[in-house]
């Protein structure tokens, strides 16, 4: 199948596959036309062994100017689709689409006379820095697919931004928010990973997929699992195979219908290390890995204190609901009056949980309730409930009594107030 961007109109062009030779000189062709409008024009290396291609994907970014970057009337970005149009322009494309940042051009096969068309598609990065980590993350092919399903049961994650470390007590209720940031570095995060760097400078395909596989399992986290019953999706990179396969989740089962390197790295690669006893470690399990992974983080980049901050932050937020909770459930079943129930219970939080003496319940004495991370202590609190609960009870009756009393009074005062603002209206007419 060659470039599918334009399979929805009603007459698309013919977009077939490209021989290499094809590929090669579109590409050059491609280049040579943007480099008269962008400082940076590039495409990310392609996975290996590829017979043919289905489309042309170029990377550009820092538009050139006819002016110098510092003058007072060249600091405003040329719009998008003006960009677009340039683009268009430049390479001749007879059908175009545009979505953000992207476009998707069809321009002439050549010596076709129009009959076929190549697909290329060209993203306008924000800068050089942008561009070079889309050449990181996009290059080899299915490079990061396979790492990815290697480092994501340790905790690790490569979007298109960074690499990132997940906190394991805050990902299971919020994955966005247990990821902190390791480095945006292309160069970091292989050497993070015990990879080679030469894929990343030689801007060589690799020759095989054998070869790609083999460079994966070089990543000094790599390790293949015994089938697992657990209910760890993660790991199913690990394991392969149909177990594997079962644990995918569901954006992994779509590569693996897509993506052919992908899918044979799961159903076959990994299947076959284990017959062989290559990269089989019985005796390690996922969670002492990531114990390693999180240490080595540490080691290599400046990020402990950024994790315990967070997770502390997080654990104080689950304790207070937790407290909360706490504090409803030990209240005695036996308590049944709802009003009184509900004053105990405003009662009860107010004390435990305001900082200071809450106003009304000056009288009742109360130990410190946190532990020394902060925390509230769950034993501490339910002794206190225990010993207290008759107190507290009559103390917070009383101080509802009285903001009812004071809430009648000031109501019995602006009802007056506005009668005798009536005798005056009367009295004035």
């Amino acid at each position: 199948m060659g470039g599918s961007a334009f399979s929805d109109l009603e007459n698309p062009p013919v977009t077939p596959r490209m021989p290499t030779d094809v590929y090669e000189q579109a590409k050059a062709s491609c280049h040579a036309s943007l480099k008269e409008l962008f400082v940076f024009v590039d495409t990310p290396v392609e996975g290996p062994a590829k017979a043919d291609h289905g489309d042309i994907d170029i990377l550009v970014a820092d538009e050139r100017r006819s002016t110098p970057r510092d003058a007072e009337d060249d600091i405003t970005p040329t719009p998008l689709p003006t960009l677009h149009a340039k683009i268009r322009e430049a390479l001749g494309a007879e059908y175009h689409k545009t979505v953000h940042n992207t476009t998707n051009l069809a321009i002439p096969w050549p010596g076709s006379d129009g009959q076929k068309h190549i697909q290329v598609d060209v993203r306008i990065c924000k800068n050089a820095e942008e561009l070079n980590w889309y050449l990181f993350k996009h290059g080899h092919g299915d490079l990061w697919n396979l790492l990815g399903s290697t480092i994501r049961p340790f905790g690790l994650t490569v979007d298109e931004a960074a690499l990132w470390i997940r906190i394991p007590e805050i990902e299971k209720f919020d994955r966005k928010k247990a990821k902190i940031l390791l480095t945006r570095s292309p160069s970091a995060i292989p050497t993070f990973l015990g990879l080679s760097l030469e894929p990343f400078e030689s801007n060589k395909s690799f020759p095989t997929v054998e070869a790609l596989y083999t460079y994966v399992t070089t990543c000094k986290y790599f390790f293949v699992r015994p089938a697992s019953e657990d209910d760890n999706a993660d790991d199913a990179g690990l394991i392969g195979g149909e177990e594997g396969v079962k644990k995918l989740k569901s954006n992994d089962r779509q590569r693996m219908r897509q993506r052919v390197v992908y899918r044979n790295w799961i159903e076959e690669y990994i299947p076959s290390l284990r017959e062989q006893g290559l990269h089989v470690r019985p005796d390690v399990s996922i969670q002492e890995m990531r114990a390693k992974v999180k240490e080595d983080a540490f080691a290599a980049f400046d990020v402990e204190a950024e994790w315990n901050k967070r997770l502390h932050e997080w654990r104080l937020q689950k304790n207070v609901e937790a407290t909360k909770k706490l504090i409803k459930e030990i209240i005695p079943a036996e308590v049944e009056n709802v009003h009184y129930r509900g004053c105990l219970l405003s009662g009860l939080k107010k004390i435990i949980m305001e900082d200071g003496d809450p106003t009304g319940f000056e009288s009742i004495s109360r130990p410190d309730f946190k532990d020394e991370d902060g925390l509230y202590n769950e034993e501490v609190i339910r002794r206190f409930v225990e010993e207290k609960l008759d107190e507290v009870g009559k103390v917070a009756w009383e101080v509802q009594l009285a903001r009812s009393r004071e809430a009648m009074q000031k109501k019995r005062e602006k009802e007056l107030l506005a009668e005798k603002d009536i005798l005056v209206a009367e009295k004035a007419c």
